[in-house]
């Protein structure tokens, strides 16, 4: 992914006119009232002082307020942890409850980041599938994976990245009964103010009854378009939130109070998220307009930031050996910078990201690439 994206830096360097469709990064403006609490908080030098490595008092009673009202998810400040991201938590997390002779259990396709935590933990990597043409949980698959004596960790990604997959709620209680509590599921619901259809549902609210083994991890990255402030947070089992907080005790000291108060602000906001969903919906529908009979067709995304376009037939047939080959030729071709699936498991696919006001101009420079290969 930073790779076509440094790519497709250097050509814009260079004078040439490419769209970068690549990395997740909103490109609507930050809520207003978000960046003036943080600019707030900024002045106030009482502000610029809290430390508090588990993340402000007054942040994690904010998440509290809003799963609880949101999702009746009845958790307490007592259950949330607060990093710089969710990427620094799942790291945490993954070292917390796994190690050699363990196994991580984890959805294909995936995002990357799994795969190096399970790997930094030194766990054994398992997968269960999502259909990518029916859009639901392999249960199959997820029942030959799961060891109730090997697996320590199971992650559910919903909306998924990257085909943008919602797992229903008969899926997410199906497998909560298959893991009988003899395992913690990781929810990552960072994408879960970006439902195209829908209403979100939590599994805190779904499951209340597995809270014992119930993790949910999300940011204010996406939705609240605050990418490089780096805010995310868990909302996890009491015994896990302690050892957490002793880790960033020693490894984080403290995530950025001035950012923090901001997140607060966020979380009263769902006029910025449903502004941007609803953009990105009609972005996934050009998507499968333009693209669909191309040989390289879309997946219809359910929500997220991202499409998927199948191209192992197209690849075969123009003697491209996986999505990386066709990705550095679409770059050099037609000047849009796509991500090669080889980093979410699909090797001969290709992700596009939403993230670009001339989005659709992409597509239509997709369309004749593939069109008359240019």
């Amino acid at each position: 992914m930073f790779v076509l994206d440094e790519l497709a830096d250097e050509f814009l360097e260079q004078g040439k006119d490419v769209l970068k469709l690549t990395i997740g990064v909103p490109e609507l403006p930050t809520p207003k009232p978000v960046l003036d609490r943080i600019v707030g908080a900024l002045t106030d030098p009482d502000h610029v002082r809290r430390v508090y490595p588990e993340g402000l008092p007054e942040l994690r009673e904010a998440i509290v307020d809003h799963y609880n009202a949101k999702y009746r998810a009845d958790t307490s400040i007592n259950h949330v942890i607060v990093n710089t991201g969710t990427s620094p938590i799942f790291r945490n997390i993954f070292q917390l409850v796994s190690g050699r002779g363990r196994e991580i259990l984890l959805p294909r396709p995936y995002y990357a980041l799994y795969v190096y935590c399970a790997t930094l933990a030194n766990a054994t990597v398992k997968f269960y599938d999502i259909d990518p043409n029916t859009m639901r949980v392999d249960m199959d698959s997820f029942r030959r994976n799961f060891s109730p004596e090997r697996t320590s960790l199971v992650v559910v990604n919903s909306p998924g990245n990257p085909i943008g997959n919602v797992v229903r709620p008969d899926e997410l209680r199906e497998m909560y009964e298959i893991v009988d509590h003899q395992a913690y599921i990781l929810n990552d619901e960072i994408y879960n103010n970006c439902v195209f259809d829908d209403e979100f549902q939590s599994s805190l609210e779904l499951l209340p009854e597995h809270k014992d083994v119930s993790i949910v991890t999300n940011s204010f990255s996406k939705g609240i378009r605050m990418y490089t402030k780096r805010v995310g947070f868990a909302i996890l089992p009491q015994e896990l939130q302690v050892n957490l907080r002793v880790m960033q005790q020693h490894t984080l000291l403290c995530t950025d109070p001035c950012y923090q108060y901001g997140m607060i602000a966020a979380l009263k906001d769902d006029e910025s998220p449903a502004e941007l969903s609803d953009l990105y919906r009609s972005r996934g529908e050009y998507t499968t307009r333009q693209l669909k009979g191309t040989g390289c067709d879309p997946i219809d995304a359910e929500g997220g930031f991202y499409a998927v376009l199948q191209c192992a037939d197209w690849n075969r047939e123009h003697g491209f050996p996986s999505s990386k080959e066709l990705a550095r030729d679409i770059l050099n071709q037609a000047h849009v910078a796509v991500v090669p699936g080889t980093d979410f498991g699909i090797p001969q696919d290709l992700r596009l990201a939403f993230c670009n006001d001339r989005y659709n101009e992409g597509i239509d420079r997709l369309r004749s690439y593939f069109s008359s290969e240019l």
